[in-house]
């Protein structure tokens, strides 16, 4: 029985002593668990972090580059904008005009636009009626393609449309192949070097509500025509461009047969361009005949800031080998137009200091056969020889009433002579009617930089006092951007 008892003891025991060693193993066992999901949880918090962070970063490149394509967007459609200068103007070219050199890359776009209203202060005939003219909006355009190869054209809509006398038409257009600082590549259609406002024409950068007449009667501005050349900077201030372009055109042909008189003469005169003036001859570059070929070249000088001065030339022969048909004594066919180069050279002036704005301008052109054109057509309407030139001064008064601002107020004088009957070949008559004085003053009003409104009173002074245009006030804005 003791025995017995001793046994069922030592059982317990042994029992019990197994099952602390089971509950312990046990122990282990969860506290290892408990480590590897704490090392879970760890990780998982780690890898959740980490995501909200790479979250948070697409979220950040997302908004940035919704902002970089916004801000192309804006830029291409509505471009920033600061007020154009002078000092923004590159090789002559209008400031706005010159603005493709200015971006780093892609699109660029400008314009101007300018109409007027005009009071004739005594109505003489019908053609001296008041009226009212939405003259010219323009658009430009550039594109840069590299940082050497650059195009620039101009889009000009004159008269408010195609209808009544309006045009759409291109002003220029051309590609600009960039090499050295002294020698560059220009083609296409080209503006005219010549003058000051045949390139610099853009409503805020002239003085008037009307270009100097010298500009439109001697050099027949605007004046564009298809070509190539070269321009440059030879020396720091020393521009040049020289262009070789299709010529203007005298005459075109008309080689209809005429009926011989008793004496067996006849003559079919050719349709005439050239006139008193050369505005009529301009091929403004479409299907522009081009069996003449002219050359224009010009040169400026600017040594110091807001001073420039310099000149430039045109020569090339009109006829483009137009014909008319003439009878001599019985002997009758189709005649060859007169080569009549053309020669038109200019010299130029202008300064700028505090306010103070002084140009002068001479031109002048020479006619070769205009003797012989005269008589087979010309009337003795077309001269040798004519000249013209003005000089203007404006200052700004505004520092004056306002102090330091942005706006201008700008009173301005012109003075211009024009012959255009300076000399006449052989026989034919120097018309006095061709002779003029003409009186400019005005003021020009700038509440913005780049707008401007104008008013100016025009005297024509005619040598033949028969044939005298009417005084005139003029009323104009402008701007551009």
């Amino acid at each position: 029985m003791v025995r017995m008892l001793a046994v069922a003891l030592a059982t317990l025991i042994c029992m019990g002593g197994t099952s602390q060693l089971a509950r312990a193993a046990d122990d282990d066992r969860i506290q290892q668990l408990e480590q590897q999901m704490l090392q879970m949880q760890q990780e998982l918090t780690a890898l959740k972090e980490e995501r909200q962070q790479e979250q948070e970063e697409a979220t950040r490149r997302t908004s940035l580059l919704a902002e970089e394509v916004e801000n192309l967007r804006t830029s291409l459609t509505v471009p920033d904008f600061e007020p154009l200068t002078m000092e923004d103007s590159v090789y002559g070219l209008g400031p706005a005009a010159s603005k493709i050199y200015g971006v780093e890359r892609g699109l660029s776009i400008g314009g101007y636009g300018e109409a007027f209203y005009r009071k004739d202060v005594s109505d003489k005939t019908r053609s001296d009626r008041d009226f009212t003219d939405n003259l010219r909006f323009v658009l430009y355009t550039g594109y840069k393609f590299t940082d050497r190869i650059i195009l620039n054209a101009e889009l000009e809509f004159e008269h408010a449309g195609t209808g009544a006398g309006g045009s759409v038409s291109v002003e220029f257009a051309y590609i600009d192949f960039l090499m050295w600082e002294w020698a560059n590549f220009r083609a296409g259609m080209l503006l005219a070097p010549l003058g000051i406002v045949n390139e610099l024409h853009e409503p805020v950068f002239f003085y008037g509500v009307e270009r100097p007449e010298v500009e439109r009667r001697i050099i027949p501005s605007t004046w564009r025509e298809n070509g190539i050349g070269i321009f440059g900077q030879l020396l720091p201030g020393l521009e040049y461009r020289i262009y070789g372009m299709n010529a203007l055109e005298g005459a075109s042909s008309n080689t209809a047969a005429c009926t011989p008189d008793e004496n067996g003469n006849c003559l079919t005169k050719p349709s005439f361009k050239l006139k008193e003036h050369f505005r009529s001859t301009r091929q403004k570059g479409g299907n522009a005949m081009a069996e003449d070929i002219a050359l224009a070249a010009r040169l400026d000088y600017t040594p110091m800031l807001n001073l420039t001065f310099g000149g430039s030339v045109y020569t090339g022969k009109t006829s483009h080998d137009s014909q008319y048909y003439e009878c001599v004594d019985g002997e009758c066919g189709p005649v060859n137009v007169p080569g009549a180069r053309l020669t038109i050279w200019e010299l130029h002036g202008m300064y700028s200091w505090q306010g103070l704005d002084l140009r002068a301008l001479f031109a002048m052109s020479h006619l070769e056969d205009s003797d012989e054109l005269n008589r087979i057509g010309g009337g003795g309407k077309i001269a040798k020889e004519m000249y013209g030139f003005y000089t203007e001064a404006a200052y700004d008064i505004m520092p004056w009433l306002l102090g330091d601002t942005q706006q201008q107020l700008s009173p301005f004088f012109r003075f211009s002579l024009i012959d255009q009957h300076a000399d006449m070949a052989g026989d034919w008559e120097e018309q006095d009617r061709y002779e003029h004085n003409i009186w400019t003053t005005g003021i020009s009003y700038k509440p913005h930089p780049n707008v401007v409104l104008k008013v100016d009173y025009r005297n024509f002074d005619t040598e033949d006092n028969n044939h005298e245009r009417e005084d005139e006030v003029n009323f104009g804005i402008g701007f551009v951007f």
